[in-house]
């Protein structure tokens, strides 16, 4: 998984019918000595890891199974919690906004030969920026471990036959 992503997305592709692909994740999930739990819901599995292992930065992964043609293709992203991915999207937005708005002014400031303290908004907002991307990649640090054993766990259920 590269380290560049925000939101780690791979697929498999399979010959599998897509209930099948379910029915082997619904059954993997019931075995014991597992390190996750999860739920099905239509064509969709939500797989995380147990409550009691989780931390603030534990990841999730959504899985959606679809037939297209005569292959079944299997979707899966990786993220934080919903409410965590929502913040950070939310900081994301917030800077951006800012530094978008205080460029705009700073620019328009500099444009009429009046004093132009807003253009301080450009190295700031950047300056947001890198840190909210350094803290989605510390985060996605402290998950890798989490991040592996969800995967191996799509894998093993998957090619189970």
């Amino acid at each position: 998984m590269p380290a560049t992503r925000l939101r780690p997305r791979y697929r498999i592709i399979t010959t599998e019918p897509p209930d099948e692909i379910l029915i082997k994740i619904q059954d993997k999930l019931f075995e014991r000595d597992i390190p996750v739990t999860g739920q099905i819901a239509q064509e969709h599995a939500f797989i995380r890891i147990p409550e009691k292992d989780q931390h603030y930065w534990s990841p999730e992964l959504h899985v959606w199974v679809r037939r297209q043609e005569d292959e079944t293709i299997i979707y899966g992203v990786m993220g934080p919690k919903p409410k965590i991915w929502t913040m950070f999207m939310f900081f994301y937005t917030a800077v951006l906004t800012l530094w978008f708005f205080g460029n705009s002014y700073g620019i328009i400031q500099l444009w009429l030969g009046m004093k132009a303290p807003f253009l301080w908004s450009i190295p700031l907002g950047i300056l947001g920026l890198v840190f909210v991307y350094g803290a989605a990649q510390y985060g996605q640090y402290r998950g890798k471990e989490q991040m592996i054993i969800l995967k191996q766990f799509l894998d093993e259920a998957v090619k189970n036959n």
